[in-house]
């Protein structure tokens, strides 16, 4: 009983923090899906409006790209989490910039599908 109610209390840190999740892991299953559609590679991984492109790679390279995401936005939803324990406002905040950077992650993912 005590647990739901610490659970309870920090309901805007696991919401924040389980949509940075949702976010980061939707973005990765669909931007893996949509290039394994695509080919087997290479794909454009970074383009500069000054250089043109600037990174190429095969989906080895994406693969670790997407799971990298993943595992920030998950390993930010603990500190957040443990965070909010010892001081709500840290919490929200990491959790807050953790979904504010699976935004960010997700429209680099839609550009990257889009590139390629």
């Amino acid at each position: 009983m005590a647990m739901d109610k610490k659970c309870l209390s920090r309901s805007p840190v696991a919401a924040m923090s389980c949509a940075a999740i949702a976010i980061s892991l939707g973005g990765a299953i669909w931007a893996w899906f949509a290039l394994r559609a695509a080919g087997p590679g290479p794909f454009i991984l970074g383009f500069d409006d000054m250089q043109g492109i600037t990174r190429t790679g095969g989906m080895g390279d994406v693969s670790v790209i997407l799971a990298a995401a993943v595992a920030v936005a998950v390993i930010n939803a603990v500190v957040a989490l443990e965070l909010d324990a010892r001081d709500p406002w840290l919490g929200k905040m990491v959790a807050g910039i953790t979904l504010a950077a699976a935004v960010l992650l997700f429209i680099a993912f839609a550009a990257i599908i889009n590139a390629n």
